[in-house]
């Protein structure tokens, strides 16, 4: 896959990022973005800083109220072009820990239909919804655990049209994988394996499909974000074609 970084800008993938697991409430906060979820994944309960405050200190202040009546701890998602450029540092002096540095990687589709296997594998089934199978395989892989927050999970993965790849033996769902759609662009979410089912080629093998699925729909990239220290799983997305085109990290204030 030839790669082309035209639609891998930080700031444009930080906002496409966010329609691809989109919270279930926003709030614009003088060009901050709040996004509130009930607490289910740092992705969706956290503040994208895409504009720069008239008054940072003021902006900060409301943000932290906001999410204070929540019940929630104020999160900040931290790119290469959040702004105002030194927003990282001015939340680190005010005790906001540096949490998940994690990689944002895309790769080019070529559009010819070779994205991916050429044969399709028997073993993999697409949905435009997760089946309960797909679901507690997430969940018993990645969490939430709890019943209510697994509602709210739900409800997230329904606010973008997608598609669900589960990779099924013996009638059971081993691996899982969310390919978001966006646009022309595509996220691939929710890559996991059961742990007894792990070394055997079964993330490679939703991922090749949700690539195929891709270029079917003549999307033109997909992006997707690994933690920074998962170095298996880099290897595998490098392998694919995926290459490193932005990071972010999180700014997490403790609870008081």
């Amino acid at each position: 896959m030839k790669q082309d970084s035209r639609s891998a800008k930080p700031a444009f993938l930080d906002e496409v990022m966010s329609r691809g697991w989109r919270a279930l409430e926003e709030e614009a906060v003088d060009g901050w973005v709040c996004r509130f979820s009930g607490g289910v994944t740092k992705r969706a309960n956290s503040v994208l800083p895409l504009g720069e405050p008239a008054d940072f200190a003021a902006t900060l202040s409301v943000i932290e109220q906001r999410y204070a009546v929540r019940g929630l701890p104020a999160v900040f998602q931290i790119s290469p072009d959040s702004m105002p450029a030194d927003v990282d540092r001015r939340l680190a002096e005010r005790g906001y820990q540096l949490d998940s540095p994690t990689l944002v990687q895309y790769v080019a589709l070529t559009g010819d239909g070779n994205d991916g296997d050429s044969v399709a594998d028997p073993r993999i089934e697409l949905s435009d919804e997760p089946s309960d199978a797909w679901l507690e395989t997430l969940w018993g892989v990645e969490g939430p655990h709890a019943p209510e927050a697994q509602e709210l999970s739900r409800r997230i993965l329904a606010e973008t049209p997608s598609v669900y790849a589960s990779l099924v033996l013996d009638g059971r769902v081993e691996a899982t994988a969310r390919l978001a759609l966006v646009g022309n662009l595509g996220g691939v979410y929710a890559v996991a394996t059961k742990a007894e089912s792990r070394s055997r080629g079964h993330g490679r093998a939703v991922v090749q499909a949700l690539l195929a699925e891709a270029s079917n729909r003549d999307l033109e990239g997909l992006w997707l974000q690994v933690v920074e220290a998962n170095q298996i799983a880099r290897r595998l997305y490098e392998s694919l074609g995926f290459e490193t085109v932005s990071r972010y990290h999180y700014r997490v204030t403790p609870r008081s």
